[in-house]
């Protein structure tokens, strides 16, 4: 039973709380961030974000206790995600449910129909925390992480020269995106693989200035890190890698249905691999569904090693 928490104060940061918020942030992080770089983090997802708003809760003693950030994506919508954590000695007091209560009331204030959140699964007490709060399992997604130093690329020159033979060559909006056209193309291409995927079933499909937000707008992804695949005037599929602090983000790779099966995503992978070893990046990872067996099984081919996974849990606010 959650005990009643002693007096406590909700506010917002100040920069002088950096570190005791990395602190708290840390001890649910995979890798831990630097003060430097999660304040470069954080900037970076503010400017992604239509909404965003953050919170740390002290205790009598001013000692900050957790913190929790509430954001939307860059346009109109009535879903709305959260990062909440307590310090490790300071749960089961409380804390965590009254920054979960100025969660709900901003949130709805914003007009948040549902409200979405990530539990590592090496912490089941957390999902077990946010189910008790009307919480479900939405999906469960895993990480995967590949050392760029060890990386055989020479492992794939099979697969490329095939690829090549059948007239598919690979392009990146540094270049294709001199002509605006080209922009205006991907936006719907993306929004249409994007639909593809399995966490988008039965989800709204993008709009395009959704998509232009997600890759044009987006601080950590560079036009020569959006890399197509393309046979002719067709295009056959697309990957991104996005700036992490964490390393190169594999964002998000997807290839038309009528050309799977030929080792497209795989390419691409590679190409985006190629990209992020020339930019200096030691290391990338990335996201799967755990039902999205085919690019789980890309990613193994490539080397990318599992890492503990996320349970995504959602809420609906009525």
């Amino acid at each position: 039973m959650t005990a009643s928490p002693a007096p406590f104060t909700i506010r917002e940061p100040t920069p002088d709380d950096l570190p005791a918020i990395v602190a708290i942030i840390n001890t649910e992080e995979a890798k831990p961030y630097t003060p430097e770089a999660f304040a470069q983090r954080t900037q970076e997802i503010r400017q992604q974000c239509g909404f965003f708003q953050e919170w740390v809760i002290e205790n009598d003693r001013d000692r900050i206790t957790g913190t929790v950030r509430l954001h939307s994506p860059p346009l109109p919508t009535q879903e709305f995600g959260f990062q909440l954590v307590v310090a490790p000695n300071a749960r089961e007091r409380g804390y965590g449910s009254a920054l979960l209560a100025r969660v709900l009331d901003s949130a709805r204030a914003q007009g948040a129909e549902r409200l979405e959140t990530e539990v590592r699964e090496t912490n089941p007490a957390s999902r077990a925390w946010a189910e008790r709060r009307g919480f479900s399992l939405h999906f469960h997604r895993f990480e995967s992480a590949l050392d760029l130093t060890t990386f055989d690329e020479a492992a794939h020159t099979d697969l490329q020269g095939r690829l090549a033979s059948a007239d598919i060559t690979w392009q990146d909006m540094d270049v294709l995106g001199r002509d605006e056209a080209n922009w205006t193309r991907l936006y719907t291409f993306f929004a249409e693989r994007d639909y593809d995927s399995p966490d988008m079933q039965g989800e709204p499909r993008l709009t395009v200035e959704q998509a232009r937000h997600m890759l044009r707008k987006n601080p950590t992804v560079q036009p020569g890190g959006i890399v197509l695949a393309t046979r002719g005037e067709d295009w056959l599929g697309m990957s991104v890698m996005a700036r992490h602090p964490r390393g190169a983000y594999n964002y998000f790779t997807g290839v038309v249905p009528e050309a799977r099966g030929m080792g497209v995503a795989r390419a691409l992978k590679v190409e985006v691999i190629r990209r992020a070893r020339a930019a200096g990046f030691t290391g990338m990872f990335t996201n799967n569904l755990s039902v999205n067996a085919p690019m789980l099984a890309v990613n193994r081919r490539l080397g990318f090693e599992p890492r503990p996974g996320l349970w995504v849990m959602r809420r609906r606010l009525s």
